[in-house]
C-alpha cells in the first residue's frame, strides 16, 4: 500500500493508523472492523519495526562509504606558529 504522502505527514502515516486501529477498536464490537483494526495497527507496527531497520543501516553504511572513501569527516586545525 504505497501512498504518497508529504514529509510530514509520511512521518505521522504510523502513528495516524495505529489511532485509526484503536479508534475502531473501541467504536465497534463489528468483527470486521476488528480485523480491519488489527490490520491496520500491524501495519504501523510493520513501518516501525522497517524504519528503525533502515536508520540502522542507513547510518551504518555512511560511515563505511566515508571511510572507504577516505572521506573521514574530521577536521584538523593547523595551530603551528608559522611567522
Amino acid at each position: 500500500m504505497k501512498i504518497w504522502l508529504p514529509d510530514s505527514l509520511y512521518r505521522l502515516k504510523p502513528l495516524l493508523l495505529m489511532l485509526t486501529g484503536t479508534s475502531l477498536l473501541y467504536i465497534s464490537d463489528n468483527i470486521f472492523l476488528f480485523v480491519l483494526a488489527l490490520a491496520f495497527m500491524g501495519y504501523a507496527g510493520w513501518i516501525f519495526i522497517v524504519r528503525l531497520l533502515w536508520k540502522d543501516k542507513t547510518i551504518i553504511l555512511s560511515q563505511l562509504r566515508s571511510a572507504h572513501t577516505g572521506h573521514q569527516k574530521t577536521h584538523y586545525v593547523d595551530l603551528s606558529d608559522s611567522r
